[in-house]
């Protein structure tokens, strides 16, 4: 029974909401507008409507009740690209996003640029940097929900088209068109509308708005049309007013559904008698006379608020808010009067109008008095429906901005975690990389390490392989040598032995001859005997000296064998000892510069830290002196640059900065070309505020309305602006004294008197002689123009020349035809 009272209370405020707040259901859906009208080009004629037609579309969706609606009127490359930034957050918290663009717009190479105030388009190559591409602009609606929608007032006849070069090779995919390309969207609900069909050109119009910005203010408020319809009549009738010269067109594709800018309004529906009698039974059981009051607040009138009012009244209560007080009932037996009559006509009625019409009519009838407290009541009743409304929609207000106050510290605080986070993830990373680039030098340190102590391994293998291998080879040697030693000496014993043997055999020849002869001469054998014995005797000492001689030389060789294998083995342990002390130094070397290498990096580290706190604080104040302090005392190689961009920004920030102060050489130069174009100063612009450029702002005020003196100038940006929404010239020609202004920028030499009559004829026919010749010449002189001071800036000064808004403008001069898109 609970559920069923609060779904009957959740009914009456959905109706009385309905009834009460049908203009406001339109907040049931966010949308946003960025409206952007570029008029005053400063290299190009300027452009009298578009500033007008945005401030007009601006004004249109603020009507009609858009939540949010950027208006930017004469914008440059930096803001317009700012702009479409802050739209794009914008944007992707609505349902319906809608883009207004008035200006100048060209197409190049089949890209669509929008073109800023102060773009300069020397080439088609400027394009690029000095203009904003369309696709840009109709992404940044691509955050809405229902509709994305872009208006384009920008397909006029475009100047800089006529003065570009065409610098890029290939010129068929780089042609320029004064118009604007075709553009298919590509996301869904997402429609781009044209001002004029792709490849021509709109009219500007001579109105106060154009053809199609007008037709647009008609049609796009009006209440529940769909856009598509919209766009539609805006075509027809531009066509009709420009003599079907100009055709709108739009490009993108819509769903199945109703979709407009504006919604309609909510009409509220009777309840079903079921609901009603449903409702009736449930407040029956309750049976208190808080039920019984919410039902007759739901339903005031029928049949069954007349029982609930007779409910009440067994309550022995008063119905309060919607209760319509009771109808005497008639008496059976007189016949009904005509008041009665008309009263039962309009006795269920909530028309107070009706209601005070039978008042009127019968003013002294009783039913009146109940008429009379109806409407009270009635009156009553709505005034509380309003009160309530007021104060739903004032919480409503309230909770809107709660909760946009919310969403923007939400949005604040997600931005400072992500700025949080993104600095965390560097400042990981940056330590990451250290660590990575100390890990990669201690392992290439470790590698050379290894590979120094590999190669000592192998060059420590390699001398102890030729030390073994001289070894090897002095052991042969020295094997060789005992061989050949012991061959020699057993051929020397050999030989002895056989010398031996043969002296042995020769002797005992000799003693056998000498026995034989013994007999004979005894005493000259012995002699003989001893002689060889003598012999031998020599002999055998020769040969053992020739064997000691022989061992001598064999033991020499054997000695300097085994100094020679000292000397090696004693060369070989230099070698590998200067090798191990060289692998140590290397190693050292490589531990010395990883160790450099690290300090250099903490060092690179700790300034980097120093210069991202310097860089935060930005070029205000001491920030350049700091920085260029910091610069001195740099000492990482690879800040060097980054040092020098940051100073280099730095000064162009401060030069920035200095050029929007008061009477700064920028805005001098300025404010002096705008005067120049005004006719109020002559001469070149200097960026001095010297005594003609004072005098010029004091003639410019003067004829403003509003004196100044001349040491009290002071030039500021806001009076540049006020120079620049100047479309006309502003201070009139001065002619000297013996000229006379003729128009509104020639000064012509007054004629000179003709000479006095004569009586004789003969005389004037001798004078006309004299005269024709100075006739010719006075009509060969040519007429003589108000001249400045100097020649020099006067072509710019008629060139830019424009009937003067002080004289009234009244001949049939004064209209300006400017050069459209």
């Amino acid at each position: 029974m609970i559920r069923r009272l609060s779904a009957a209370v959740a009914t009456i405020v959905g109706t009385f909401l309905a009834l009460v707040l049908a203009p406001d259901c339109a907040l049931a859906e966010r949308r946003v507008a960025l409206v952007v009208g570029n008029s005053t080009y400063q290299s190009v004629p300027q452009l009298p409507n578009p500033g007008r037609d945005a401030n007009s579309v601006a004004k249109m969706f603020r009507d009609a009740g858009f939540d949010t609606v950027e208006t930017l009127i004469n914008v440059g490359n930096l803001e317009f690209k700012r702009a479409i930034r802050k739209f794009e957050v914008t944007a992707d918290q609505a349902d319906i996003a809608v883009v207004y663009y008035a200006g100048h717009g060209l197409e190049i190479g089949g890209t669509n640029y929008l073109i800023p105030v102060d773009a300069r388009l020397a080439s088609d190559r400027d394009a690029d940097d000095e203009a904003i591409p369309l696709e840009r602009l109709v992404s940044s609606a691509d955050g809405a929900k229902r509709l994305r929608l872009v208006i384009l007032d920008a397909c006029r006849d475009n100047p800089f088209v006529s003065t570009m070069r065409r610098e890029r090779r290939n010129l068929a995919t780089r042609a320029v068109s004064g118009g604007l390309g075709k553009v298919e969207p590509t996301m869904t609900d997402t429609l781009i509308a044209y001002a004029a069909k792709a490849g021509s050109t709109a009219d500007d119009g001579d109105g106060e708005h154009s053809p199609f910005t007008t037709s647009i203010l008609k049609n796009l408020p009006v209440p529940g049309l769909d856009i598509r319809l919209a766009f539609g009549r805006v075509r027809d009738e531009v066509l009709k007013a420009t003599g079907s010269r100009q055709e709108p067109y739009v490009y993108g594709a819509l769903g199945g559904g109703t979709i407009s800018l504006v919604p309609a309004p909510v009409v509220p529906q009777e309840v079903p008698v079921s609901d009603v009698k449903a409702d009736y039974d449930l407040v029956q059981k309750i049976g208190t006379k808080r039920a019984w009051e919410v039902f007759l607040a739901t339903h005031p009138t029928g049949f069954y608020a007349e029982l609930a009012r007779a409910q009440m009244d067994a309550l022995g209560v008063q119905p309060q808010l919607a209760a319509y007080p009771q109808t005497p009932p008639p008496s059976r037996d007189a016949p009904p009067t005509k008041e009665q009559i008309e009263w039962d006509k309009i006795k269920e009625s909530v028309d107070i109008p009706l209601l005070q019409r039978f008042i009127k009519r019968f003013p002294d009838a009783p039913l009146a008095i109940t008429a009379q407290q109806r409407i009270d009541v009635l009156k009553q009743a709505i005034q509380e429906r309003e009160d309530r409304a007021r104060v739903e929609r004032e919480a409503a207000r309230q909770a809107a901005e709660e909760t946009k106050r919310k969403a923007d510290a939400e949005k604040a605080e997600l931005a400072a975690q992500r700025k949080r986070e993104d600095d965390e993830r560097r400042a990981r990373e940056a330590e990451a990389a250290e660590k990575a680039k100390a890990a990669a030098a201690a392992a290439a340190a470790e590698r050379k390490r290894q590979d120094d102590e590999r190669r000592a391994a192998a060059a420590e293998a390699e001398r102890l392989a030729k030390a073994a291998e001289a070894e090897r080879k002095a052991q042969e040697a020295r094997q060789k040598a005992e061989q050949a030693e012991r061959e020699k000496a057993a051929a020397v014993a050999a030989a002895a032995k056989a010398a031996v043997e043969k002296q042995a055999r020769e002797a005992e020849e000799a003693r056998k001859q000498a026995e034989i002869a013994a007999a004979k001469e005894t005493s000259s054998a012995e002699k003989k005997r001893l002689e060889e014995q003598r012999r031998a005797a020599a002999v055998e000492a020769e040969r053992q000296a020739k064997a000691a001689e022989i061992e001598r030389k064999a033991q020499e060789a054997r000695q300097k064998a085994e100094q020679a294998d000292r000397d090696r083995a004693a060369a070989e342990a230099t070698a590998a000892k200067a090798a191990a002390e060289k692998q140590a130094r290397d190693a050292e070397d490589a531990r010395k510069v990883a160790e450099l290498a690290a300090a250099r990096e903490a060092a690179c580290k700790d300034q980097q830290g120093r210069l991202d706190i310097i860089i935060s604080k930005g070029s205000d104040g001491t920030g350049i002196d700091d920085l260029k302090a910091f610069a001195k005392t740099v000492s990482c190689d690879r800040l060097g640059p980054v040092v020098v961009a940051a100073i280099d920004r730095f000064n162009a920030e401060a030069v920035k900065r200095a050029a929007t102060q008061p009477n700064s050489p920028q805005l001098v130069t300025s404010a002096q070309a705008e005067l120049v174009r005004l006719g109020c100063l002559t001469g070149k612009p200097d960026g001095k505020l010297s005594d003609p450029t004072r005098a010029a702002f004091v003639r410019y005020f003067a004829i403003g309305g509003q004196p100044v003196e001349a040491d009290k100038i002071s030039v500021t940006q806001s009076l540049v602006g006020e120079l620049t929404k100047h479309a006309t010239r502003v201070c009139p020609i001065q002619c000297k004294s013996d000229e006379t202004l003729k128009g509104n920028d020639v000064c012509v030499v007054n004629g000179k008197p003709a000479p006095a009559a004569t009586a004789s004829r003969k005389s004037d026919d001798e004078d006309k002689p004299r005269r024709k010749p100075a006739s010719r010449e006075a009509d060969r002189e040519p007429v003589k123009r108000a001249r400045p001071e100097n020649d020099a800036p006067r072509a710019r000064q008629q060139a830019v020349a424009r009937p003067s808004i002080v004289s009234g403008g009244g001949s049939g001069h004064s209209t300006m035809i400017g050069v459209g898109f």
